[in-house]
C-alpha cells in the first residue's frame, strides 16, 4: 500500500476535469486512477461527488456521462478542449490543448504556469492562417517541429486566434494535468461552478 492510497482524497480541479472529458466513454475506476495517477480512494470519491450532481450513470463496464454531464462537458469545450498526446518533446510525452478565445496573456508567465504543475517544459503557440505560430515572431511551429505541429492539427479543429499549449514532462499524468492547469489559469472563471464546486 503506497501513500496513494491513504485516508485522504486529494484531487485538484485539474483532475476533475481531466475525468469528465474520460467519461464520454465508459470508464472504469482503475482506468482513471492508472491515466492521472491518482490513488483509488481519491478516484472512488471523485466520482461519488460527480455522480451526487446527476451527471454520470454507472455500469459494468464503467461510469459514463449522461445527458446532464455532456451538456456540463459542451460548456468547458467552448472554452478548452480535450488534452490530447500529440507527440513527443526532448523524448517526453506531450500533451496539446485548444483554448478558444483566449484572453490577453504572456506567454513566459503560463509557461512557469505549467513548470509549477510538474511540467519540464511548455509551449504556447497561436494559430495564424491555420497554423500553430510563436505568438513572439510569428514563426511556425513546421519550419522548427514538423512531427509536432502535423499532429496537433490533426487531432484539433484550429481557428484563428486559438491558443495552443504543449506541455511535456517525465509522466504522462502531468502533462495531461500541466496542460489542463494552464487552461484553466486562462479560462478558469467560465468553468461552471457544477465542477469547480467538486473540489471545495
Amino acid at each position: 500500500m503506497g501513500w496513494k492510497r491513504g485516508a485522504y482524497p486529494e484531487f485538484t480541479l485539474e483532475d476533475a476535469v481531466a475525468v469528465l472529458f474520460m467519461l464520454r466513454n465508459p470508464t472504469g475506476r482503475k482506468a482513471v486512477s492508472e491515466a492521472l495517477e491518482l490513488g483509488e480512494g481519491s478516484v472512488r470519491t471523485l466520482l461519488r461527488k460527480i455522480s451526487q450532481r446527476g451527471l454520470i450513470h454507472s455500469t459494468q463496464r464503467g461510469h459514463s456521462l449522461n445527458g446532464e454531464g455532456m451538456k456540463l462537458l459542451e460548456r468547458i469545450s467552448e472554452n478548452f478542449s480535450e488534452a490530447r498526446r500529440v507527440g513527443e518533446v526532448d523524448g517526453y510525452p506531450a500533451y496539446g490543448l485548444v483554448v478558444r478565445k483566449p484572453p490577453a496573456f504572456k506567454s513566459i508567465e503560463l509557461r512557469d504556469e505549467a513548470i509549477r504543475f510538474f511540467a519540464r517544459g511548455a509551449m504556447i503557440l497561436i494559430v495564424k492562417n491555420g497554423e500553430p505560430v510563436f505568438p513572439e515572431d510569428g514563426r511556425p511551429l513546421s519550419q522548427t517541429m514538423p512531427e509536432l505541429a502535423e499532429g496537433i492539427k490533426r487531432l484539433f479543429k484550429l481557428n484563428d486566434g486559438d491558443l495552443v499549449v504543449v506541455t511535456w514532462a517525465g509522466k504522462e499524468a502531468h502533462a495531461i494535468k500541466s496542460a489542463y492547469h494552464v487552461a484553466l489559469a486562462l479560462k478558469g472563471g467560465e468553468v461552471p461552478g457544477e465542477i469547480t464546486s467538486l473540489v471545495r
